[in-house]
């Protein structure tokens, strides 16, 4: 019921050098590896990405690349010694979509975003930034980073717009996108961050359709499981 390919729809081209806190969340086989979601360095040692992308993963399947514009080569690749998913995840439902990953050592140069801090939310119409790989329409694969900044959306607006759908918007969420539609993080930006004011707010987690009118992008709240967050990390 997950597809994780990244699709940020009329987004534009970024670098890396801009978001150096974004990584590819990627599964390695005996043969290749490949891009399955967006994750954030929280701290030298750890990384913030959705639930949904850790719970058929182990460890020694996993690999992240970081510092390059482009999930299938350039940057480095880090390995992973732990995979922690919310004890309240529930993928019938994806409330509590948060996952962390441990590297196996720091990684010295990580460039850390900070964390959310206080319940305060951000006002809906604040603009945040959303990057990632993924599609950007329904065929194309892009392997280069793009970007979009998308509005915060009122929490009762979003409620009334997925009320009967799939899922239930739950306090654990909060929702970014234009009412119209035509942009937005799709699928598979599935880990990936939502920045706003320069600190991860939200981690990409689900959507009806991909840049739909009347259906917003919904994000994990940091603000939600900043104890957790703490408890797991020290972060």
């Amino acid at each position: 019921h997950h597809t994780s390919q990244f699709r940020i729809i009329n987004g534009a081209s970024a670098s890396i050098t801009q978001f150096p806190y974004l990584v590819s969340v990627q599964r390695k086989t005996f043969y290749s590896r490949y891009h399955i979601c967006g994750g954030t360095f929280i701290s030298l040692q750890w990384i913030m990405t959705a639930a949904h992308c850790l719970v058929a993963e182990t460890t020694d399947g996993l690999v992240i690349r970081a510092e390059s514009s482009f999930h299938d080569r350039g940057g480095v690749l880090l390995r992973v010694d732990v995979i922690i998913v919310h004890d309240q995840y529930a993928n019938t439902d994806d409330d509590y979509d948060f996952g962390l990953i441990r590297l196996r050592r720091p990684f010295r140069r990580a460039q850390v975003v900070g964390l959310r801090n206080g319940p305060k939310r951000f006002p809906p119409g604040f603009l945040c930034d959303v990057m990632g790989w993924g599609k950007t329409n329904y065929s194309k694969v892009s392997y280069r980073l793009r970007r979009v900044s998308l509005p915060i959306v009122k929490q009762s607006i979003c409620q009334a717009a997925y009320r009967g759908r799939r899922y239930n918007v739950t306090r654990r969420m909060l929702c970014a996108g234009f009412t119209e539609g035509g942009q937005d993080a799709c699928k598979g930006d599935s880990g990936g961050p939502l920045v706003c004011n320069k600190t991860l707010t939200g981690i990409i987690s689900w959507a009806i359709g991909c840049a739909s009118r009347n259906f917003y992008g919904v994000y994990s709240d940091i603000t939600q499981v900043r104890a957790w967050i703490r408890n797991k990390t020290g972060v």
